[in-house]
């Protein structure tokens, strides 16, 4: 199952992704997007600050979570963000395939804090932990996924932005492909440290920073006075056998991503 000839990247951007392992969309979502979006996330707030037990904060980075520990938010007003034509159509060219699943659908908001500017989270991989017989090339090209996150506010110099080592993707690669210890390194890739310094992302809001899930990534400090509020998504390859329970694609958005009938206007 492979992509239309109808590309959303130029060559050069994905020549970019493949070489840097990252890239930053520009503007694929509309104000009216935007807003809506940073309203719901912000209205997950208490009005009196009391967080939920079940709500996570660290060092000015604030996680809301669902009563039953989930952190993925389907709802009205962001939903529209996991089937976003723009970052969809950057998927499939990618992954080489119209037959994508998305996930995630986290949310999370950055406060200033005073602390030592920096990194608040050790640097990791999203990748799923391959068995030491399935990695390959070929593996790394197609079954690993992508993602990143939505700016939904912009993001400057020691603003949160998430960083990322420029090449990393082609540094892990390197290592799990050639090294006994390549898929163990680092903690299993939990704490990755000594591999290449890191790099913030700065963006504005609506701009998506789309990453290989073998990019080693970390989320900073903000340093700034306004918060820094971000929705993450991602995408995976449908296996052969998932794509042929597919429909064909005449409706791609919403058969692909959820496998749900098609939209009526």
């Amino acid at each position: 199952m492979t992509a239309t000839t109808n590309r959303y990247l130029t060559d050069d951007q994905l020549a970019t992704f493949w070489q840097q392992g990252y890239l930053l969309l520009k503007g694929i979502l509309t104000p009216e997007e935007i807003a809506t979006a940073r309203g719901a996330i912000l209205n997950m707030i208490p009005r009196d600050m009391v967080f939920p037990e079940y709500f996570h904060s660290s060092q000015g980075r604030i996680k809301p979570y669902n009563p039953d520990g989930s952190q993925s938010f389907y709802t009205a007003e962001l939903l529209p963000l996991l089937c976003n034509e723009q970052l969809y159509g950057a998927a499939a060219d990618i992954l080489e395939s119209d037959y994508l699943h998305t996930s995630d659908g986290s949310v999370g908001i950055s406060l200033k804090d005073s602390g030592a500017a920096g990194l608040i989270q050790r640097l990791h991989l999203d990748m799923e932990q391959p068995k030491p017989e399935e990695l390959s090339a070929e593996h790394v090209r197609y079954q690993v996924g992508i993602g990143g996150c939505y700016y939904l506010t912009d993001v400057e110099q020691n603003g949160a932005g998430i960083h990322v080592i420029p090449e990393g993707p082609r540094m892990v690669e390197e290592i799990m492909l050639n090294e006994d210890d390549g898929l163990t390194r680092f903690e299993n890739w939990r704490n990755i440290n000594e591999l290449a310094p890191s790099l913030e992302v700065t963006g504005e809001a609506g701009d998506f920073v789309l990453m290989h899930h073998m990019m080693p990534h970390g989320a900073s400090r903000n340093k700034n006075p306004s918060p820094r509020i971000a929705q993450f998504t991602r995408f995976y390859r449908l296996s052969e056998e998932e794509a042929r329970e597919v429909a064909e694609p005449d409706h791609l958005l919403a058969r692909t991503l959820f496998r749900l009938a098609p939209w009526i206007d």
